[in-house]
């Protein structure tokens, strides 16, 4: 055996060897997502800019009014804005660099580009990021972010709120964000646990003068919401028409 077939075999040996380690980071699947996504340019840039540690987390801005998001067809915002984010979430070194607020402001655009399926999936991702910092009660108030209108002031308040009671719907029947589940023995008694709560600031969102419609099914939806489970719909309480449905996914 001459020294290039020694070493062409060794090199598969190693190459074989390292493809049999597998690390939180998942490199080649991420290459491999990021090869099929058209806006993100060159895979292996891509993967650097993800590794680039500095500022870790990746920069939350303020998302367009309410009725800007309205004016497009239904579900075509996400199509131009995010088209790319279904994979993306995919990627653990995305996930890592993910943040509540971003989140919930993608899931505020979702709900104003009437986009339900977003609406679902984006709610579960949030659900399942079970850390401290994903704590709903710990979103930051969107005025820290440049937020003066009053119908994105009312509209984030109130889909905060629909959140904590969504995800006190899931609690209720055992489901847990960990994934530590708890089966039910009655299924006419809900489960105890400890309720989550919305965040401190959404008390301050006042009503709107003017009804701000943004599902409109014809008719005022507010009250006839069955999915909601508190006393008063808070979409409804600011004079908004939207649908909270979406966000009771399982």
């Amino acid at each position: 055996m001459n020294l290039v077939t020694w070493l062409a075999k060794k090199y598969r040996r190693l190459r074989w060897r390292l493809q049999l380690i597998h690390t939180p980071f998942r490199f080649r699947k991420s290459l491999g997502i990021l090869r099929r996504l058209s806006g993100q340019g060159n895979p292996y840039l891509a993967l650097l800019r993800l590794l680039w540690p500095v500022p870790w987390y990746f920069p939350c801005r303020l998302p367009p009014r309410p009725r800007d998001i309205i004016a497009y067809e239904k579900e075509a915002y996400f199509d131009q804005h995010y088209s790319d984010l279904y994979d993306l979430r995919i990627i653990p070194l995305w996930r890592w660099r993910d943040t509540p607020q971003r989140s919930f402001f993608r899931l505020y655009e979702a709900l104003c580009a009437h986009d339900e399926p977003y609406i679902g999936y984006e709610t579960e991702y949030f659900w399942k990021r079970s850390s401290p910092a994903w704590e709903l009660d710990q979103l930051r108030d969107p005025r820290e972010y440049g937020c003066t209108d009053p119908e994105q002031y009312a509209v984030m308040a109130s889909l905060a709120e629909a959140m904590a009671d969504s995800f006190n719907w899931r609690l209720g029947w055992g489901f847990r964000r960990d994934g530590n589940h708890v089966e039910r023995d009655d299924l006419r008694t809900p489960m105890e646990f400890n309720p989550v709560k919305p965040p401190s600031w959404t008390s301050n969102a006042l009503a709107l003068e003017e009804t701000l419609i943004i599902h409109d099914y014809g008719h005022h939806i507010g009250s006839d919401d069955s999915y909601f489970t508190g006393s008063v719909q808070p979409f409804e309480k600011r004079n908004i028409e939207a649908s909270t449905a979406s966000l009771r996914t399982i």
